[in-house]
């Protein structure tokens, strides 16, 4: 199934919004897309202090809500402590763009989520606010 228009605007809203950073993406043959955003800050508190962020924006975007959100593997706080609640480290499995690693996860679902206001762009700033926030 070829990418859904709503998919192909989400895509180009997150490359608007992060001007500078390289954004890919794979058709996940559903109509959805697996994307990632290259080189994105994470906060002087961690190590590595960026990553790029994958997730995948499933075909029932816009009415369902882009979670989660997966970071380099080995992501750690300089201070030693745990990353903390809705991190999951060694996370298996995440899949293109670019095919089969080890991540951490960041899972921050949007509960009561607008989806005529809270698009995958928006989404993706709020998880990295939270993880800049931590």
């Amino acid at each position: 199934m070829a990418l859904k228009s709503d998919i192909a605007r989400a895509i180009e809203e997150i490359r608007a919004a992060y001007p500078g950073h390289a954004v890919s993406f794979k058709e996940d043959g559903e109509g959805g897309a697996f994307v990632e955003v290259a080189d994105l800050p994470l906060g002087e508190q961690y190590e590595p202090n960026t990553s790029w962020v994958r997730f995948r924006i499933t075909f029932q975007y816009p009415m369902t809500d882009v979670y989660p959100h997966f970071v380099v593997d080995g992501l750690r706080r300089k201070d030693g402590k745990p990353l903390g609640e809705s991190f999951q480290l060694n996370n298996q499995g995440w899949q293109p763009p670019s095919g089969t690693i080890t991540t951490t996860m960041v899972s921050r679902r949007s509960n009561r989520r607008d989806p005529a206001t809270e698009t995958a762009a928006i989404k993706l700033e709020k998880v990295l606010a939270w993880i800049r926030s931590r």
